[in-house]
């Protein structure tokens, strides 16, 4: 790895706390994230809040208490879950896949790279790890997204999972960026049991297994094991009772459970590069015989910068167990922030505005519940027979409807007992209650439309769509931060997919059927030119979405028949465009993928997805087109010489009617010389005598 973090001027070893060899400083490490502990703790309050009422949980247990004591029911109407429930299916309903793009002429790796990436979100269940976060995201503010490795080999080797945020820390200076690319560290703190750590972490059994027994029994462990370790656990066990984190918030002795802070972190580091370009630099490998070929060539800049190496360090309480540099330039761990306080930069999300409307509707529907139940009783001191009944058993009964009191038959007042209901605030109760239902939906910006609720007044579909479009952007930046988030999470996935596919002379067979073909990746052709080199290849960010939803594939599938129809008179055209409507279309994929087939066949067409075949049919099309225009020339020329060559025989033919003209001419010219000669004879001769 050629990245070499530099180390921190006042760097101190020795530290018997630190199992990790050849680690970064532990002392600047520690100094590095001690903000973990720092940080403010209202925000996690306030999501755990605005989550609970998400979930029909509205009510304080002294609220409670007190509804009971006024003889109603503890009930509230959670408004709240069905306006984020409609968020959170537009997310579903938009959801996309991902196509990796490149630049240049890297097919063969992206033939490669674009199923794997394919596989990789279906088998990892990645849509499902972004729409949780992105319910975090809605409802508390944040979600997190992990993109790692599953160490259980029998497994999908990638693994992309939510995670919960209470198991989250990060570098609270960075409050400008979304994703976090600026901050420094970023922890999770996880539980984990004792006997899987044991077998994951053997070199560090001894001490996992005496913290998770709260080092019970470690004196007599002690008195049998040799001088040496006895000094190492004796100074572990130092460390263990001097640090200052409370036993229980990292140790659980019952479950057998050990909770591990997962540090990852970036540190100053010197690098070697090459400059591929204006904006393209990678790491300069010595041991890779291309990149010392390219730089002997000439053919690239090498530089020593200087950058930042992300390493990754693993806590046990207060003992490292590991810590290793990476080649990651990113974090693992990727949050999807919904929206950042400006005074703090905490995370809070739509149900934050949503609380206080909840909360004045059920208030006001307990202060109706209350008027409908509550009597004003009106009693004379001698209404009652105090000797059958008294004003306590009147206060109990009056509620009842099969209430019995005995009156005195000796009351100065016939009516000396009235019970009364006013009701006469109930409507304004009603009114206010309705009005913080509204306020349920337009404090995040969600209409009805958008629930499935027809707006007064509104029934044109045009109008439903407007406003379906107008609470999508009213929560523009939520879902933009959705995307990033989302792009970097497949990026992450596509980083461990680059680098499983990094191996030399990688052999592997692509495509279906009569299309599959073999491709060779990470090689060099016969004149020593790299060809397929993935982890060079131009893919990083070159990410495209593409909608997947059954909406959209109807859409597109109805926009393809309408073009379809237009185009009735060019079946060349219809033929392009028939295969992607059956692919589109509903039928199961045997049968699509049959008659896709039988039609590319049957129009002489290239299977679909074939690169190679399309080339090829390409290619031969060009080389006919170039034969037909060859053979046009030639025909051309050939009409031009016979034209030529009927031209001189015209001109020959002239020549010889004009020459045998003139031989008429020249014989009529020497007849009428000859007859004027006779002529001119016979003027002379002298008169014979009759």
């Amino acid at each position: 790895m050629n990245i070499t973090p530099i180390k921190p001027s006042d760097a101190v070893s020795g530290d018997f706390r630190d199992l990790a060899k050849d680690g970064y400083d532990l002392r600047s490490l520690e100094r590095l994230v001690k903000a973990c502990g720092d940080q403010p703790n209202r925000w996690r309050m306030r999501a755990d809040v605005c989550h609970a009422y998400f979930d029909g949980k509205q009510l304080t247990p002294e609220q409670e208490a007190f509804i009971l004591q006024e003889g109603l029911e503890p009930r509230s109407t959670n408004l709240i879950g069905r306006v984020v429930r409609s968020v959170l299916g537009q997310e579903a309903r938009q959801r996309s896949d991902i196509r990796i793009e490149g630049d240049g002429d890297m097919g063969d790796v992206l033939d490669v790279l674009n199923p794997a990436m394919k596989e990789a979100q279906r088998e990892s269940y990645a849509d499902m790890a972004v729409s949780a976060a992105y319910a975090g995201q809605v409802i508390g503010g944040i979600g997190w997204v992990e993109v790692s490795r599953d160490r259980d080999p029998l497994n999908y080797p990638y693994r992309v999972m939510n995670v919960h945020r209470s198991e989250m820390h990060w570098d609270w200076h960075d409050k400008t960026d979304f994703l976090l690319r600026r901050a420094r560290w970023v922890v999770r703190a996880q539980w984990h049991d004792l006997d899987e750590l044991e077998q994951t972490m053997p070199k560090h059994r001894e001490v996992l297994r005496l913290m998770a027994n709260n080092w019970e029994g470690w004196a007599a462990n002690a008195m049998v094991n040799d001088a040496e370790e006895t000094t190492s656990l004796s100074r572990a066990f130092d460390d263990y009772r001097r640090f200052n984190i409370a036993a229980h918030e990292w140790m659980d002795t019952v479950r057998k459970r050990v909770k591990l802070y997962e540090v990852w972190y970036k540190v100053p580091a010197q690098a070697v590069v090459m400059r591929l370009g204006p904006t393209r630099s990678i790491l300069f490998d010595p041991a890779n015989k291309l990149h010392q070929m390219a730089a002997q060539r000439g053919l690239v800049k090498i530089e020593k910068v200087l950058t930042r190496q992300v390493r990754m360090a693993i806590f046990a309480g207060p003992y490292r167990l590991v810590d290793k540099g990476t080649t990651r330039r990113n974090f693992p761990y990727i949050p999807f922030f919904a929206f950042r306080d400006d005074a703090d930069g905490s995370p809070y999300g739509l149900v934050d505005g949503m609380i206080s409307p909840q909360d004045e509707y059920n208030d006001r529907r307990l202060r109706i519940q209350w008027l409908l139940r509550a009597r004003q009783i009106l009693v004379d001191n001698d209404a009652l027979d105090t000797s059958r009944n008294n004003f306590e058993d009147l206060a109990d009964e009056v509620m009842r409807p099969d209430m019995m009191l005995v009156l005195n038959a000796h009351r100065k007042n016939a009516n000396g007992v009235q019970v009364l209901n006013n009701l006469t605030m109930q409507k304004e109760q009603v009114d206010v209650m309705n009005d913080a239902r509204v306020l349920i939906q337009d404090v995040p910006g969600v209409y009805g439309s958008q629930m499935g609720m027809a707006q007064g007044g509104v029934t044109a579909n045009s109008a439903m769509q407007t406003l379906v479009e107008q609470g999508l952007i009213s929560m523009g930046d939520l879902n933009d931060n959705h995307r990033n988030a989302r792009q970097c999470v497949y990026e992450g996935l596509m980083d461990l997919i680059v680098e499983d596919h990094s191996e030399a002379d990688l052999r592997l067979m692509i495509g279906e059927g009569s299309s599959r073909r073999l491709v060779v990746l990470n090689t060099v052709d016969k004149d020593g030119m790299p060809v397929n080199m993935v982890k060079d290849a131009p893919t990083r960010v070159g990410m495209s979405d593409i909608p997947s939803s059954p909406a959209a594939r109807a859409q597109q599938a109805t926009m393809l028949s309408e073009v379809i129809k237009s185009l009735g008179n060019m079946p060349q055209a219809v033929a392009v465009l028939v295969p992607p409507l059956l692919e589109n279309s509903a039928l199961d994929s045997e049968t699509r993928r049959q008659a896709v087939k039988d039609f590319r066949k049957v129009m002489g067409l290239p299977e679909g997805g074939d690169r190679v075949a399309r080339q090829q049919a390409e290619q031969a099309a060009t080389q006919q087109a170039q034969a037909q225009a060859q053979l046009a020339q030639e025909q051309a020329t050939a009409q031009v010489e016979e034209q030529k060559a009927k031209v001189g025989k015209l001109l020959s033919e002239v020549e010889l009617n004009a020459a045998r003209i003139e031989q008429i001419h020249a014989q009529i010219a020497q007849q009428e010389q000859d007859i004027n000669g006779a002529l001119d004879e016979a003027d002379q001769a002298e008169p014979v005598a009759s």
